[in-house]
């Protein structure tokens, strides 16, 4: 029995040095920061050492009296005059020792920029903002125990955010190169119309009246492309009016010709009338002259 309990008591101090070591090299806690005020500089500190700039800490253990703040310009190394975010990280080995945060205005601490923090990856959503200087989640007073919030969870990590309320910090998208130019040129949507040519005034010789035809013209020949509607100009119209213009031509032509042949006709007639009236007026003197020869004899 005795060697039996011996070898049990000293398995059971290996196991719980295995334990131990174990959960010990396997805690980790990450503190990252949201810049959303476009100015400042965020500090990660503990002690006398400066452990972040703005990118991503990582503890490799238990983190613990470290200070956050937003430097811009005005706060001291150990954040005074400026509002600060006190964090201590670990995983808990008793009820009520875990990690634990809060957002400090004691004197000489001061509202810079709006300040909040946030647990994540455990406690997720748990934390605390400060907006104003008067605020109520933040301390004032050593004993304003009631702002710590407090996460009981392994290997939580920590998220501070500046300027909560500004615009969140998205990488920019590149931007897409333009479009090569076209090895084709583009043309211009235009229109070219060919006005027909204006028809010669008639011809009227004696008696022989000729009226020229009008003369037809090729039909316009409109260069457009297709990216463009070509607009209308101001010759669009003269075609029709060219062709009325010959067509009154050609009828007065017609007028004319009639009215000369009309004038001929009346001429002939009044010559033939005159003619014919001589020829009577000289056989009514050659029977006078025949009836007086036979009334002598």
């Amino acid at each position: 029995m005795a060697p039996t309990l011996f070898w049990n008591t000293i398995f059971a101090i290996i196991t719980i040095f295995s334990v131990g070591a174990s959960s010990v090299r396997g805690e980790s806690h990450t503190i990252k920061f949201d810049n959303r005020c476009g100015r400042g500089t965020p500090l990660l500190i503990q002690g006398a050492k400066t452990l972040s700039k703005g990118e991503d800490f990582t503890s490799n253990g238990p983190f613990s009296s470290a200070i956050a703040y937003l430097q811009t310009g005005e706060c001291d190394f150990n954040g005074e005059k400026c509002a600060t975010v006190e964090m201590t990280l670990g995983n808990p080995t008793c009820p009520g020792c875990g990690s634990s945060v809060d957002i400090s205005l004691i004197a000489p601490h001061a509202l810079n920029v709006p300040t909040a923090f946030s647990y994540y990856g455990g406690c997720d959503g748990q934390g605390a903002t400060c907006s104003t200087p008067d605020c109520r989640t933040a301390f004032f007073k050593p004993d304003d125990n009631q702002v710590q919030v407090a996460c009981q969870n392994d290997n939580v990590n920590l998220l501070i955010t500046f300027c909560p309320d500004g615009p969140a910090n998205t990488p920019a998208k590149p931007s897409q190169p333009a479009p090569p130019p076209s090895s084709h040129p583009i043309a211009t949507a235009t229109a070219v119309h060919v006005s027909p040519p204006k028809p010669e005034p008639p011809v009227v010789g004696g008696n022989n009246v000729a009226a020229s035809k009008p003369v037809d013209s090729p039909a316009p020949t409109p260069v457009a492309n297709a990216a463009a509607t070509p607009e209308p100009t101001a010759n669009t119209s003269h075609a029709p009016s060219c062709r009325r213009s010959s067509r009154q031509s050609r009828r007065e032509v017609r007028r004319d010709a009639f009215t000369s042949q009309r004038v001929q006709l009346e001429s002939r007639a009044l010559y033939d009338a005159r003619i014919r009236a001589i020829a009577g007026h000289a056989r009514a003197a050659s029977s006078r002259r025949s009836f007086a020869g036979l009334v002598k004899a």
